[in-house]
């Protein structure tokens, strides 16, 4: 869809954001048992499931969880990275596999810790100081992103840091990108830009979209 004009874009997205922010407040889900129906689907993607680095985030409050299923991840890739922001920069970092807490028997990883004032789950600092856990984006296989909205093309609506925009092109051109969300955050179109990154597959709890097969033959 072409817009007349940048300002006609960002009205857009602004408006879309607004939707699709409501459509989840109003949203009622098991975490655990969502974050299995994802885990399943992803499952699906031959990349994902055979990538060495799997770049992924840490979901925060009204996001598609991946927490439940972050350990199951170690049972194949070689690597399991996870962001961390600074400036307006994102890092990747090794996350160690995880241990079993004695008490709930669920893993734990001991290289994250909430952050203020919104205690989002990031890499401790002693993991980000330490340069062998650093992940290049050149190392990641697949990444696994975020977002506010996705529609059926593989456009991605942010929340309007851009963080995914500027890291999505350090990423090798083979490279898989893997949009994950709810299903109520899926729309008929995203409005974009050049600068706005695509993805090659939308995963939802249901249903999983492919945008670009080559690109998740493996």
């Amino acid at each position: 869809m072409k817009y007349s004009s940048p300002q006609e874009i960002t009205d857009l997205k602004k408006k879309t954001r607004a939707a699709i922010k409501a459509r989840l407040s109003a949203l009622n889900f098991d975490w655990e048992k969502t974050a299995a129906a994802l885990y399943k689907n992803l499952c699906e993607i031959d990349a994902f499931t055979h990538a060495k680095v799997v770049g992924i985030y840490v979901d925060f409050k009204i996001e598609a969880p991946t927490r439940p299923f972050l350990h199951a991840l170690f049972d194949w890739a070689d690597a399991v990275a996870v962001p961390y922001c600074v400036g307006n920069e994102m890092r990747f970092y090794r996350l160690k596999s995880p241990t079993l807490d004695p008490i709930s028997g669920r893993p734990q990883f001991a290289d994250l810790a909430e952050a203020p004032p919104f205690g989002i789950l990031e890499p401790r600092p002693e993991l980000r100081d330490d340069p062998d856990s650093f992940i290049a984006p050149d190392m990641i296989d697949v990444l696994v992103t975020p977002g506010l909205g996705f529609d059926a093309e593989g456009r991605r609506l942010g929340r309007g840091a851009g963080y995914y925009d500027r890291y999505v092109p350090l990423l090798r051109s083979n490279a898989a990108l893997i949009g994950l969300c709810f299903d109520e955050q899926l729309v008929d179109t995203i409005p974009v830009d050049e600068r706005d990154a695509r993805v090659d597959a939308v995963v939802t709890p249901t249903r999983v979209i492919v945008t670009n097969q080559e690109k998740l033959r493996k």
